[in-house]
């Protein structure tokens, strides 16, 4: 008797353990035909976004290569920006002074601002200015005209307007030569 009952508690354990097989069977086979139906629109995005990162890097790195600061002999002056930057930082010093154009007719300046409010606008210059010419002199020249080509004039809080370029280049020790 005791035979049989192993025996029969052998058989509902062989059952129970054929049954989680199959189960595990039946899911793994589920799963392989999701990953197979999806596997291909996985691999198309990760080989567009791969393609993406790489052109992008390649964007980056024409950028360096532009601003002076990727390859080993490039022929961009990476001074630039830094130079650019002393010119701008130095104008900011200048509080109270306006910025403007000469008047084609009569006397005087127009379009005064206040430096504050035309250095935001000349920061971003600079910025593109750095990437686009080739020398401080190139950056300085561009930053004291507008994009007509007209000369700023600077009125310091005292004393008489002057052009920025011979300003700058009086008051601005690292423009003196240029």
């Amino acid at each position: 008797m005791f035979r049989w009952s192993c025996l029969g508690l052998a058989a509902v354990v062989l059952g129970i353990l054929l049954w989680m097989v199959n189960d595990v069977r039946v899911e793994v086979k589920r799963t392989s035909v999701t990953v197979n139906e999806h596997l291909p629109h996985v691999l198309a995005n990760l080989k567009t976004s791969t393609d993406a990162v790489a052109k992008l890097a390649e964007d980056f790195k024409n950028l360096r290569n532009l601003a002076g600061v990727g390859a080993a002999g490039a022929s961009r002056d990476g001074s630039l920006v830094a130079y650019a930057d002393s010119m701008l930082d130095y104008l900011e010093t200048q509080k109270g002074a306006r910025i403007g154009l000469d008047k084609l007719v009569g006397s005087g300046l127009k379009d005064l601002e206040p430096i504050d409010d035309w250095l935001r606008g000349a920061r971003k210059e600079a910025l593109l200015l750095t990437f686009l010419v080739k020398s401080k002199k190139d950056v300085l020249e561009r930053l004291c005209k507008n994009k007509f080509g007209s000369k700023f004039y600077i009125a310091p809080a005292a004393g008489e307007p002057m052009p920025l370029l011979d300003f700058v280049r009086k008051h601005h020790p690292d423009s003196a030569g240029l």
